[in-house]
């Protein structure tokens, strides 16, 4: 059986990463300050030791005015025989004349060797020690200590100042640690850009999945909402189908009957179609997206829809809408409001001439379609807009969704639909939509 994958140990804190950085840091600055400083002095430590031994050298002649004889190795020999003369301190070995650098009892000396003509002539040896000077190696361990001691503090100082740097990050993490625990939006972060960024970036992620979820959450409840509508509705035209059809199937039918049933079935047939087409386009209102949204020249519109429906039948449509302007919406939703209008006119009122005016009032712009059909009572005027709702004076083998679908679109477009009576003695439709440029949609809209 195959083992579980373990999981990485967790990545060292960014505040540890800052300490360790600083820390780093400080080790190479001091390291290359050493390395600076020590080139620097070591050019100079011959030069430095030279001419203090030049004044020693000087001083040696006159003993009494050496300040410290022990740190000063003297040792004389005959240039002839190079027997010792004469040493102070520990005996340094023989020397041509010159300087040089030797090694007496395990330390280096820095050692002047010079002729004193006298008593047939002798090499006078002074030798100083060569860690008096700053960088030797005697004090190598002090150096080392003091870079150890710096790159602590740079590593304590990084840790400190550390904390309130990532402190935003901080508080971004518990916010998120939070989501979905009573607190669905991030509190903007203030403190270090970085955070910032990160902040605003988060916020608009959750502000996209948000709408997605809206998005999901509304083509479920439009499918749910179709499903549902087209089970209760188809329900009965299919089942008159069914049962012409086995009418047709069993019977021998007279020619007359024969063709009734099958206009029968024509006109269920047409019905289903009418409802399935009306639910989609319900369903497709649901799922309505702002940006979406274009810029629809309303008297464009209008005279597209009076066109059209002319060639469909005898009647007269007179467009007025010079001044109406342009609108922010869905053109194929807006034009669907109005062309429903028109043909509820045209086909349930019976109507022969159809007037489409198109008025702006502050915010607002209002089409009004009026007609000289058969119009519709008062009482019914509200109850025609629901779903599946048919007036009483309307045609066989309507879906009842028509003027819903003006109603939905109304509202999607930030306004309203009412019915009344009209002057031509028809019904009178007036359908508001905002003028504003940002959208106004409904409760749950994406």
């Amino acid at each position: 059986m195959t083992q579980p994958a373990t999981l990485p140990g967790r990545s060292l804190s960014l505040r540890v990463r800052v300490a360790l950085a600083a820390a780093v840091a400080a080790a190479l600055v001091v390291a290359l300050l050493a390395a600076l400083t020590s080139i620097v002095l070591a050019n100079n430590d011959n030069a430095q030791l030279d001419r203090r031994l030049d004044s020693i050298v000087n001083a040696s002649m006159f003993p009494e005015q050496l300040r410290d004889p022990s740190r000063v190795l003297t040792t004389g020999r005959s240039r002839s025989t190079g027997q010792v003369v004469f040493q102070r301190g520990f005996q340094l070995p023989p020397l041509p004349p010159g300087t040089a650098t030797v090694t007496v009892n395990s330390v280096d000396y820095r050692v002047r060797t010079v002729t004193v003509e006298q008593s047939g002539g002798v090499l006078v040896s002074i030798g100083i020690r060569a860690d008096s000077i700053l960088l030797s190696r005697a004090r190598i361990p002090l150096y080392v200590f003091i870079v150890c001691l710096a790159v602590l503090i740079a590593a304590a100082l990084g840790w400190i100042l550390a904390g309130p740097a990532i402190r935003p990050l901080l508080r971004l993490t518990e916010q998120t640690r939070r989501l979905g625990k009573g607190s669905d939006q991030l509190e903007p972060v203030r403190g270090a850009a970085e955070a910032e960024d990160l902040s605003d970036a988060m916020a608009a992620m959750l502000h996209r999945l948000a709408e997605a979820q809206v998005a999901t959450t509304n083509s479920l409840q439009a499918a749910q909402d179709f499903a549902a509508n087209a089970a209760h509705e188809l329900r009965t035209p299919l089942t008159a189908m069914r049962a012409d059809l086995d009418t047709l199937r069993i019977h021998d039918l007279p020619p007359e009957e024969r063709e009734e049933v099958v206009g029968d079935l024509s006109r269920a047939q047409r019905r289903v179609e009418a409802i399935i087409t009306a639910l989609g386009q319900l369903a497709s209102g649901q799922l309505a997206r702002a940006e979406d949204r274009e810029s629809i020249d309303v008297a464009e519109m209008l005279d597209r829809v009076a066109r059209e429906n002319v060639r469909s039948g005898a009647v007269e449509i007179i467009v007025e809408a010079d001044e109406a302007g342009t609108v922010w919406g869905w053109p194929a939703g807006l034009r669907l409001a109005v062309d429903n209008l028109v043909r509820n006119a045209i086909t349930h009122g019976e109507a022969t001439r159809i007037v489409l005016r198109a008025r702006r009032y502050e915010w607002l712009l209002a089409i009004t379609v009026d007609d000289n059909g058969r119009g519709l009572p008062v009482e019914e005027h509200q109850k025609v807009l629901g779903r599946f709702a048919r007036g009483s004076t309307a045609m066989v083998g309507g879906s009842g969704l028509g003027l819903a679908l003006v109603a939905q679109q109304a509202v999607l477009h930030g306004g309203d639909i009412q019915l009344s009576d009209g002057p031509l003695g028809g019904l009178r439709a007036v359908l508001t939509v905002s003028t504003y440029p940002e959208p106004v949609l409904p409760t749950g809209q994406a």
